[in-house]
């Protein structure tokens, strides 16, 4: 495995962001990655991507080594215009986006929001699609429940023992709990995605019309993959890639091919 790129950090709005940086393209892209997570989840992805492009992945604000204000707004709208002002600290004029899950979404929001600024998006499996969702992130959402179901553990799954010990100390910040849970009310409740949030989340993805590649996981637990039905009626003139053998993070658990595909993709 490559060297990871050394941490940076930035002042966007008084809060210190952690960002990734390697690669020196004319072209940009941006790694945005799902809740409560952070640049960790690019970690086999950056330096393939760096080979033809300038790569920046950033720690969302309340998330990762980035600030974990609790008085933040982590609506999605909120999280991409942070993006967005992100951008402007970095003096990034236009990128591609590259996003996961809840970091999807957000790349979709910034897409809506300022057109101009991205030039195309690989979406994999963006959140608040369809209604349906993990049942466990379904009981989070429910007060005192939550706080007792997402205290950080050693599930190691397909990652490493060093990055699950990682994850727990980011996730073992303080505030990291309860910006978490704070986010994920915001759009999920027990019955799955909210409605009036997730239905005028798809309304502003009718507006998206930049070059879009949307990657979903056959296996996929957190977001099923027939979210796509729903996606195609919203975003029809993107490409879609159903990979059977792969869940609900490619850029770990097939990040060869997920980093050709992206490659492919992507404008040199």
């Amino acid at each position: 495995m490559q060297k990871r790129p050394a941490d940076k950090f930035i002042s966007v709005h008084q809060h210190r962001i952690r960002y990734w940086e390697e690669g020196q393209g004319a072209s940009t892209v941006l790694l945005i990655h799902g809740i409560s997570c952070s640049v960790l989840e690019w970690e086999h992805n950056i330096h393939a991507l760096s080979q033809q492009h300038r790569v920046i992945a950033l720690d969302l604000l309340g998330c990762g080594l980035s600030d974990l204000p609790l008085d933040a707004d982590y609506d999605m709208q909120a999280q991409a215009r942070f993006v967005c002002d992100f951008m402007d600290a970095m003096d990034l004029k236009q990128v591609h986006i590259i996003g996961n899950s809840m970091g999807g979404c957000i790349a979709l929001e910034c897409a809506a929001m300022q057109p101009e600024r991205v030039a195309s998006l690989v979406l994999s499996a963006p959140a608040g699609v369809g209604k349906t969702t993990l049942f466990n992130f379904r009981l989070a959402s429910l007060p005192h429940l939550g706080e007792l179901l997402t205290k950080p553990s050693h599930d190691t799954g397909f990652v490493t023992r060093e990055l699950v010990a990682e994850k727990v100390a980011l996730a073992s910040r303080p505030n990291a709990q309860a910006v978490f849970l704070k986010t994920l009310r915001g759009f999920v409740g027990f019955g799955g995605f909210l409605d009036a949030p997730r239905q005028a989340f798809l309304a502003r993805v009718d507006q998206v019309k930049c070059p879009a590649l949307v990657i979903w996981g056959r296996q996929d637990k957190f977001l099923p993959v027939d979210h796509v039905d729903i996606l195609k009626q919203h975003l029809p003139h993107a490409r879609y890639e159903i990979i059977e053998t792969c869940g609900h993070v490619p850029m770990t658990e097939i990040a060869e091919r997920f980093n050709r595909m992206c490659l492919g993709f992507l404008p040199s």
